[in-house]
């Protein structure tokens, strides 16, 4: 008896939940956030209709207002069928709302019970309005910008991120967010590079070429990129299937004293232009290497510590070698910190030799 009363209270329960009909409902893949003044913003919301040809076809809506909420009931006032944020692929910010603080955007999209934590996040040079209502692809907007950032995650040209790194970043001691940077160029997006922010507000980015020795200071691990070096003599070498370990010294936390980043890569020589490359070669290649992973990254932390930003988690990682963190002391220490990295590399074989 007590089973069967328990079942038909759990049934009772589900009946009056009121679930959504697919039909009845548009469910918007991507949302985009543009500045329009100190007040206000535009939001524009992506939900693709799938035709009984199999084609889709996005429908595009906009709002402008000072509140989210506000922006979803004007959604849907434009709308035939109710219009949900549940399947948000993608949440994209124009440059200049994201010079202003978005962190009160992405905490909107945080408190939605609906959202995912994996959602995507990307800064638009231009506006966000005028990429999610251009033609992209053959699939929705939403699937077609989530597909382009995790592929270039998976395959080394981007960092992980997402809404849920973002705010671990933002809300962290001794670390700074960052995200994709795109612009949309002739029916596609760019990923130009990566976005960095001072806490809620974008304050530069990182270029393509830079994005190589940034993900091996995040040790971020990916066998996928590719790197071309410059010898004497208008010789080149390329070498790929690269993998790093970074590792932190630090000597002395909150005392300002050095701190050094060591690479140790791998690699495999895919081509050589100058003929054979033997062992001399093959150490002048590993040499040259070194001496350009160094300079770029050396050349990004003396930016970061000009712009007062730590994308790196630097005092991140001297939070956890220390008893006495104090973060506004270090954030007075970060700008004039000797941090130098040193990078070892190591070409482990021979591919196609030129």
């Amino acid at each position: 008896m007590i089973i069967i009363f328990t079942s038909l209270v759990f049934l009772s329960g589900c009946m009056n939940a009121k679930p959504k009909i697919l039909d009845d409902i548009n469910l918007a893949t991507a949302v985009g956030f543009d500045y329009v003044d100190t007040e206000k913003f535009r939001a524009t919301w992506v939900a693709p209709t799938y035709m009984p040809d199999k084609t889709i076809v996005d429908e595009s809506y906009t709002a402008i207002s000072t509140l989210s909420k506000e922006v979803r009931a004007k959604i849907n006032q434009q709308s035939e069928k109710q219009v949900l944020s549940g399947k948000f692929e993608v949440a994209l910010y124009s440059k200049k709302i994201a010079q202003k603080d978005i962190s009160k955007l992405i905490d909107t999209l945080q408190r939605d019970p609906s959202i995912g934590a994996n959602v995507n996040l990307a800064v638009v040079d231009g506006t966000a309005n005028e990429l999610l209502t251009k033609q992209l692809g053959n699939s929705d907007k939403g699937i077609y910008l989530s597909n382009l950032f995790e592929q270039n995650i998976k395959h080394g040209l981007l960092p992980k991120t997402n809404l849920q790194l973002f705010l671990y970043a933002f809300y962290s001691e001794g670390r700074d967010p960052i995200l994709p940077f795109i612009k949309a160029l002739d029916g596609k997006v760019d990923i130009k590079g990566i976005a960095l922010f001072s806490k809620g507000k974008y304050v530069s980015h990182l270029k393509k070429e830079q994005v190589f020795a940034f993900n091996m200071m995040l040790n971020r691990k990916s066998n996928s990129e590719s790197f071309a070096v410059k010898l004497e003599k208008k010789q080149y070498a390329s070498l790929f299937n690269i993998t790093s370990k970074r590792k932190y010294e630090i000597q002395k936390p909150m005392a300002n004293a050095p701190i050094t980043i060591k690479l140790k890569v791998q690699a495999i020589l895919r081509e050589y232009s100058g003929g054979k490359a033997d062992k001399a070669k093959i150490k002048e290649i590993e040499k040259a290497m070194e001496k350009d992973i160094e300079k770029e990254a050396n050349r990004m932390i003396e930016k970061f510590q000009k712009l007062k930003i730590d994308p790196l988690g630097i005092g991140e990682q001297v939070r956890t070698r220390t008893r006495k963190w104090d973060m506004k002391k270090f954030e007075k220490q970060y700008p004039t910190l000797p941090i130098r990295v040193k990078a070892k590399v190591k070409v482990i074989e021979t591919g196609v030799i030129e």
